[in-house]
């Protein structure tokens, strides 16, 4: 365990070879001066500064132990771990900030930690970087210094409950952080435009549209009158997704479009990936489908993904390149894919991996297994459900309607309408039995 501010004052006192007194002068009283090197006072940043003046050294070493040659060796290794981070080289990213979060200063070791939760998102490890976002949380809301903004925390962990397919305990999160930032009077701001645009996706995910569209139009509002290239990328980006949602495709894929613009320009290759992955996702609903534009764009975000290592974001390319393989009909092709992706999300617990069995559920339909596909595609359905996202289970079972008309099975494909119908929304009446009964002569 390493020393005190008051076991590294009274060492270099003695080392010195001065008293209290002389140490003290006429900046304190030799009485707090036995009071600090007691671990009993925490000096205030004046005293701190004129002790360490005394005794010949910086008051960086005074309060952390850390003399500054360690200090600039320890940010530069930060700076490494970043870069790797920013390559997608998880796995070195990882080794650096865990070793930072375990050995550096204070100040450093707080950016590590934000780094190491952020490379555990990245490897689909969503509950060990929920955990360490928590942590900074408190450091963050304790003034701490080297604690990231509250703001960057604030969207970080409404997205990993989004992400764990939590789709209810992401709004309740993330309605609280808007609420605080707004408090604060950071409305309006870059980071509070992306925190909106965060819980837009989480009302998206769950099937919440009205809340969706309402939020959504204030944040491109805000966005548009900041000019911000990064806020207006992160709220057009989900507008797409609720336009889409309301069947006002067209729209969705200008949006869509506007967005990939935006982020060429400036954002992260992981980010203008995942857009494409988007893009695609709405070039393959048009009708008819475009599958030669939804290739391309899952082509060039699959290479770029791959490099990098972002298992969940593959995976969800893996997916839309599965749902483009079963509608050219290359359905053996379809279900390796969603295979490989639902390998992907085994650990993590995401409902990205859901949303790969279900194509695969489709593609064994289609590929003359009906009993096995429905049952996969079913179950993964109901999961979807049990996380939320009414939506996307509706969209399910609608989708495992279609494939089981293909195949011949009417009476399972008109339960299978049903349960979409009910999730989304649109429940049959009770009719009397009085009606229902037959008419007599």
């Amino acid at each position: 365990m390493g020393s005190s501010l008051g076991q590294r004052l009274r060492a270099l006192r003695v080392e010195r070879g001065l008293s209290q007194a002389d140490l003290a002068g006429d900046l304190v009283s030799p009485s707090y001066v036995s009071l600090i090197e007691a671990d009993r006072r925490s000096p205030e940043r004046e005293v701190l500064t004129g002790l360490a003046h005394r005794l010949g050294c910086s008051s960086l070493y005074l309060e952390t132990g850390v003399v500054p040659e360690e200090i600039n060796e320890q940010r530069l290794q930060l700076q490494f771990a970043e870069i790797a981070l920013a390559n997608g080289e998880l796995d070195q990213a990882h080794e650096r900030f865990r070793a930072m979060s375990l050995q550096a200063s204070s100040e450093i070791r707080h950016g590590a930690i934000w780094g190491l939760a952020r490379t555990e998102e990245a490897l689909g490890n969503l509950h060990e970087a929920l955990t360490h976002l928590e942590a900074l949380l408190e450091a963050a809301r304790a003034g701490e210094p080297g604690a990231p903004s509250l703001l960057n925390l604030l969207i970080g962990r409404c997205r990993i409950y989004r992400l764990a397919g939590d789709y209810a305990h992401s709004i309740e999160v993330g309605e609280d952080a808007v609420r605080e930032v707004r408090e604060l009077g950071l409305e309006g701001t870059e980071d509070e435009i992306k925190l909106a645009a965060s819980l837009v996706a989480s009302y998206f995910a769950r099937g919440d549209m009205f809340s969706a569209q309402h939020l959504v139009s204030r944040v491109i509002e805000r966005a548009e009158k900041l000019g911000s290239r990064q806020a207006q990328g992160a709220a057009y980006w989900n507008a797409s997704a609720v336009a889409a949602a309301r069947g006002q495709l067209t729209d969705a894929l200008e949006l869509a479009s506007k967005t990939l613009a935006l982020l060429a320009e400036a954002s992260p290759d992981s980010s203008l990936a995942g857009m494409r992955i988007t893009y695609a996702w709405l070039l393959l609903r048009c009708d008819p489908p475009r599958l030669d534009e939804a290739d391309a764009m899952l082509s060039r975000a699959h290479d770029l993904l791959a490099d990098m290592s972002f298992g969940p974001h593959l995976a969800s390319c893996e997916t839309e390149m599965a749902r483009s393989a079963m509608l050219r009909g290359d359905f053996g092709d379809a279900v390796q894919l969603a295979e490989q992706a639902i390998a992907r999300c085994e650990d993590a617990g995401a409902a990205e991996g859901e949303q790969a069995k279900v194509v695969s559920g489709l593609a064994l339909i289609m590929s003359g297994q009906p009993d096995e596909g429905a049952a996969q595609a079913a179950g993964a359905a109901e999961r979807l459900a049990t996380m939320g996202s009414q939506l996307d289970a509706a969209h399910a079972w609608r989708d495992l309607a279609e494939a089981l008309i293909r195949c011949g099975r009417s009476d399972q494909a008109v339960e299978a309408f049903r349960r979409a119908a009910d999730y989304a929304g649109v429940r049959a009446s009770t009719i009397r039995a009085d009606l229902a009964a037959p008419v007599r002569d």
